[in-house]
């Protein structure tokens, strides 16, 4: 087989004729000659996106199994267990640990491997200012933006959770699908990302506390309602209210704050949050 020097073809297009094409035109070529080309730049692209799928389907299913707690702080990842089970090489598997371990759900340790990272409450004053803050300007961009379809898709999901009172890891799972729906209209693909590393730390320490007096179907009632009359700033003002409101459920209602992010956001949107520090 002979490579055609020159063309600028990746290296694995060979050409099956024992002929060697010009170097400046293609006449003289079967169109046998152009399938052989077509198919193995086809398999070459293959080729190149597969193992970044297999990448993301490993980092779906180790990230799920954290947020929910299937997989508690400590617990080992056993890389060849995982690939047993998915059916992959060790090579998108070791590619998903670096991307969890980036995000800080998992740890390399000596002697141990992959483990889990343990959960810290008191980082949650931060990743509550942070979520207040994020989640409130992707309302504000993804309001305008809804159709009727997300509108209804919405109300759907609101009726799923008064109608089911779901456990907690159900109602972290239909939570995301109701103010995602939002944010995904905002078309920010990097504040959904940083928001979904956000939520997920928050689902975490969620699954290990108790909430109480949580509120979250009376704020879904007014996002909704904000949200079917296209109202921006409204939606904004519920949703930073619903975040502050979770927040403090699941500290027991301490509503008194030492300085630090979290005093700071509340300071500035304070009357959104009906807050008096």
């Amino acid at each position: 087989m002979l490579l055609w020097e020159g063309s600028g073809f990746p290296a694995s297009v060979r050409w099956r004729r024992t002929r060697k094409p010009s170097r400046t035109t293609m006449t003289g070529m079967l169109p046998s000659d152009w399938f052989d080309i077509r198919y193995s730049m086809t398999l070459v692209n293959m080729t190149a996106l597969q193992p970044r799928r297999m990448t993301d389907q490993v980092v779906r299913v180790l990230r799920d199994r954290i947020v929910t707690g299937e997989l508690v702080a400590g617990a080992r990842v056993e890389i060849n267990d995982l690939c047993a089970e998915l059916g992959v090489s060790h090579t998108p598997v070791r590619e998903a640990i670096l991307q969890l371990e980036a995000l800080g759900l998992v740890t390399r340790q000596p002697y141990r491997g992959t483990v889990v990272t343990g959960i810290d409450p008191n980082q949650l004053e931060e990743i509550t200012a942070l979520r207040i803050d994020l989640e409130g300007r992707a309302t504000l961009l993804g309001v305008p933006r809804l159709s009727d379809g997300d509108v209804e898709r919405m109300r759907r999901i609101h009726l799923d959770i008064v109608s089911r009172a779901p456990d907690a890891e159900a109602f972290n799972r239909l939570n995301r699908e109701f103010h995602g729906i939002v944010y995904d209209a905002a078309d920010s693909p990097t504040l959904s990302r940083l928001i979904t590393i956000l939520q997920d730390e928050a689902d975490r320490i969620r699954l290990h506390v108790e909430v109480k007096n949580d509120t979250a179907a009376a704020f879904h009632a007014e996002i909704l309602a904000a949200c079917a009359r296209r109202d921006p700033p409204a939606a904004c003002a519920v949703t930073r209210r619903h975040l502050w409101e979770s927040f403090l459920a699941m500290r027991g209602g301490v509503q008194s704050l030492a300085d630090g992010l979290l005093a700071d956001v509340v300071a500035e949107n304070r009357t959104e949050l009906n807050h008096d520090r």
